[in-house]
């Protein structure tokens, strides 16, 4: 993943003595002699770390866990993790990096001072990639095609159904919610059809000595991006949400994440104490991304936003969250007594292998798929919100108008997970009994 672009460009001596070839990690000792400027080029620097959260099973075959930690450690949004660092020099590129894109790097590798401590007595040597060549890849890390070509009715019960059973206690609405916020995206910001931010709540608290979800194991069977942001007072004071240059360096957040992602948020290490400013300013940064999917860079003078693309699901002890306004609120009920919510991944019971490559594909090929609506269907939905704004007992009982565009993303998420081309009646009229079961959860 793309972590800094802000490096400036160098310049390198395209020609070196004896015609021979420069750049690409080959350089000769300084020295006095006269240059031709007609030689110079400009080459871009990257910084560039592995791609955070990416799932293991959809890794490139070969790629081996990284057990490796960065000498710029700062520069990777999950504090402590093991990862790669390295510096990127791209050669005769056309091409605008942008922060949290994904690519595929192929190059000569070489040690050299780190870009940002040149002017050291003493600089940094770190990891250098001569790019010879590079590609873009999708956010689904594994190119899918909508619609999934191993798609059934079927597949999509069982997807949910397994879900439920190992990590919710058998709840089948709150996997089915879970389902919708997984594939949901960036559709259009004009107008704004952003990913359905979702909370879980009367989520249990950890008990034992695991404070892992079952849920995030489960999840990591199925997306191919998954960051697990756990709050405690700790990380909320003491740890970056948002990215912040410091030095000319650009130091990661939680929040730099490659768009595709999705950040399971859990309330359940939050203990009483105090949020100090750096807190509240996380806080704020968390929601502004859940809210609009734009994440505000932090610079010495200046902040400057940047395009978000981060499915959020978070996990709240209570009624709903202690911190953040979502899109949809599901209340756990659980169906299973004495369900552990924490169990450790090798409980985690995992399909069959070509099923569990169905789910996925699943998933994958909803994150990429596109829902339209004819006129037909269109003008029934307008028809029956009118009748259901006529039929409320009073106009506070109405549906609103927001809540009407809350129904048509659930009904555009609900057509993508049925691996529909379209919106029809009967995915509106499922859209609606699944938000009336949600809101009948309140009074029990």
């Amino acid at each position: 993943m793309v972590q800094d672009t802000s490096p400036s460009p160098e310049m390198y001596l395209a020609r070196r003595p004896g015609a021979r070839c420069g750049g690409w990690g080959q350089s000769d000792p300084a020295s006095s002699g006269p240059i031709d400027y007609a030689d110079l080029r400009e080459r871009t620097v990257l910084w560039a770390v592995s791609v955070p959260g990416e799932s293991p099973w959809c890794a490139l075959a070969g790629d081996t866990p990284f057990a490796h930690t960065s000498s710029q450690p700062h520069k990777f949004p999950v504090p402590g993790a093991s990862h790669v660092g390295v510096q990127i020099k791209v050669y005769n590129s056309a091409d605008a990096f942008k922060s949290t894109e994904i690519h595929t790097f192929v190059g000569i590798l070489t040690s050299e001072p780190f870009n940002t401590n040149l002017e050291l007595d003493t600089p940094v040597l770190v990891p250098t990639l001569h790019v010879l060549f590079h590609h873009p890849v999708p956010p689904t890390i594994i190119p899918r095609v909508y619609p999934s070509v191993s798609y059934s009715r079927a597949i999509r019960n069982e997807l949910i159904a397994w879900i439920a059973h190992t990590s919710l206690a058998g709840d089948l609405d709150a996997a089915e919610w879970l389902l919708l916020s997984i594939i949901s995206r960036v559709q259009s910001r004009t107008p704004s059809i952003l990913p359905l931010s979702l909370t879980i709540s009367r989520f249990p608290s950890p008990t034992g000595l695991s404070t892992i979800p079952t849920l995030v194991h489960a999840l990591s069977q199925l997306v191919a991006l998954l960051t697990t942001l756990p709050l405690s007072l700790e990380t909320i004071n003491n740890t970056a949400f948002a990215p912040e240059s410091k030095d000319e360096d650009l130091h990661s957040g939680w929040l730099q994440l490659p768009k595709g992602s999705v950040c399971l948020v859990t309330e359940g290490g939050v203990t009483e104490g105090k949020v100090v400013e750096r807190g509240m300013a996380n806080l704020r940064a968390l929601q502004e991304t859940m809210s609009n999917q734009r994440l505000e860079y932090v610079f010495p003078f200046s902040r400057f936003a940047f395009d978000t693309d981060v499915a959020f699901v978070v996990l709240a002890e209570g009624k709903k969250s202690a911190f953040f306004e979502t899109d949809t609120n599901v209340p756990l009920q659980p169906q299973e007594a004495n369900f552990d919510f924490y169990a450790k991944p090798q409980i985690v019971q995992a399909p069959p292998q070509e099923k569990l490559e169905a789910f996925r594909s699943l998933i994958g090929a909803a994150k990429v798929g596109n829902i339209t609506i004819n006129e037909e269907t269109a003008q029934f939905i307008q028809d029956d919100f009118v009748k259901q704004r006529q039929a409320a007992p009073s106009s506070f009982e109405a549906p609103s108008s927001e809540e009407l565009i809350r129904r048509m993303m659930v009904a555009r998420l609900l057509a993508l997970s049925l691996q529909e081309t379209e919106i029809t009646a009967p995915i509106w009229e499922a859209a609606k009994s699944l938000e009336t079961r949600r809101k009948a959860r309140f009074s029990t």
